[in-house]
C-alpha cells in the first residue's frame, strides 16, 4: 500500500501507514487478513512437514523392530488427523510383515520338529532291526540259538520293517498332500459303496479285535465327485485308527448322510472305545501329534494319519473334526458332492 501511494503525506513509514489507516481502513483490514491467513497457512504446511519428517524419523526406527512380538508399531493419536490413515496403513504393512517373519519361524520350528520326530521313528525300529540280525548273523557260527529263537528274531525284525515301511508311505503321502501343486485327480464315485467295501476289507482284523464294523448310508447310493483313491485313504486311516486306539471298543459304525439342500454329505466314523481327552482333540490333526497314552511300541502309530486325513479332505473342499465323551468318539467329515470349481 505504500509503494502505492502516488505521493507520501507523512514523514516515516509508521506515520504513513497511519494515515492510510484513517483513509481506508476496510483496504487495511482486508490486506491483514489475507497476510495472516497467508502466515498461518505457511505456519500449518511447516507443521505438516515437521510432523512427516518426524513419521519418516519413527518409520525408519521401526524398522529393526519388526521380528519383535512386543512391538506394537506406531501410536495412531501421536500424528493426528491428517496422517492417521498413513499410520494405520503402515501399522497394517508391519502387522503383515510381523505376521509373515513369525509365520516363517513356526515352520523352521516344524521343520526342525519334523526332521526330529522321523528321525527318532526310524532310528527306534532300525536299532531293533539291526539287533536282531546281528543276534542271529554273530550266531551263523556258534550255532547257540534255536531255530524257535531265530525265528522269534526274524520275526520281531521283520515286523519292525514293517514299521519303517509304514512311516516312510504315511511321511509320501503326508509330503504329497501338503505341496503346494498337490492335485486330486477326480472321478465320479459311489460314496456309500466305497465305505461298505472298506468295512468288508477291514472285517476278519475288527473280528479278531473282537469289535463288530458296519455301514449306515442314507440314501443307499451317494454319487458324488472325488478322488477315490485319497477318499478311501482318509477313511482306512479312520478305521486304522479306531481299530489302534480305541480301547474296549466293541463296535466302529461307518454313516454317510447326504444334505441336499447345502451340496454335501456327511461321514462319520464312530466307535464306543476309550474317551480322547478334550485338551487333545484340537491338535488330533497335527502331524506327529499322538495322544500321550497311545505312545507305545504296541500301537506303532507314527502321528501322520489323521494330518494325512485333514489334508485330503481340505484338498476336496471339505472339513473334518473330531468329537469324543465317555460314551463315543466321532471323527465327522463333510465333504461337497459337487464341487463349485
Amino acid at each position: 500500500m505504500l509503494m502505492l501511494q502516488p505521493k507520501w503525506q507523512g514523514h516515516n513509514i509508521w506515520e504513513e501507514i497511519s494515515l492510510i489507516t484513517k483513509h481506508s481502513p476496510f483496504l487495511v483490514i482486508i490486506i491483514g487478513l489475507i497476510l495472516l491467513v497467508l502466515w498461518l497457512f505457511l505456519l500449518w504446511r511447516f507443521y505438516q512437514r515437521t510432523k512427516l519428517d518426524d513419521l519418516i524419523v519413527a518409520v525408519h526406527d521401526l524398522v529393526p523392530q519388526v521380528g519383535d512380538a512386543k512391538s506394537p508399531g506406531l501410536a495412531t493419536k501421536r500424528w493426528g488427523r491428517r496422517f492417521r490413515p498413513l499410520v494405520n496403513n503402515i501399522n497394517s504393512v508391519y502387522d503383515a510383515a510381523q505376521q509373515a517373519i513369525m509365520e516363517e519361524h513356526a515352520i523352521e520350528r516344524s521343520k526342525d520338529e519334523m526332521v526330529t520326530n522321523v528321525s527318532h521313528d526310524l532310528r527306534t525300529p532300525l536299532t531293533s532291526i539291526l539287533g536282531y540280525l546281528g543276534l542271529i548273523i554273530n550266531d551263523s557260527k556258534q550255532q547257540k540259538l534255536s531255530r524257535d529263537e531265530i525265528m522269534k528274531y526274524a520275526k520281531t525284525a521283520y515286523d519292525k520293517s514293517g514299521q519303517m515301511k509304514s512311516l516312510v508311505e504315511d511321511l509320501f503321502d503326508y509330503t504329497q498332500v501338503r505341496q503346494v501343486d498337490f492335485k486330486l485327480h477326480w472321478a465320479p464315485l459311489d460314496l456309500a459303496a466305497m465305505l461298505q467295501q472298506l468295512a468288508v476289507n477291514y472285517e476278519l482284523e475288527a473280528k479278531e479285535k473282537n469289535v463288530v464294523i458296519s455301514v449306515v448310508s442314507k440314501p443307499t447310493v451317494i454319487e458324488m465327485m472325488g478322488d477315490p483313491d485319497r477318499l478311501a485313504r482318509v477313511f482306512m486311516n479312520l478305521i486304522n485308527n479306531a481299530l489302534k486306539y480305541g480301547e474296549d471298543a466293541t463296535f466302529i459304525r461307518l454313516t454317510a448322510k447326504v444334505f441336499a439342500e447345502k451340496n454335501e454329505v456327511e461321514v462319520r466314523v464312530t466307535n464306543n472305545g476309550a474317551k480322547i481327552p478334550a485338551e487333545s482333540l484340537e491338535r488330533l490333526f497335527d502331524r506327529f501329534y499322538r495322544v500321550e497314552s497311545s505312545r507305545n511300541v504296541k500301537t506303532g502309530g507314527t502321528g501322520l494319519g489323521l494330518a494325512i486325513v485333514d489334508g485330503v479332505v481340505e484338498a476336496h473342499g471339505g472339513r473334518v473334526r473330531a468329537e469324543s465323551d465317555d460314551e463315543m468318539t466321532s471323527f465327522i467329515i463333510n465333504l461337497p458332492l459337487m464341487p463349485e470349481d
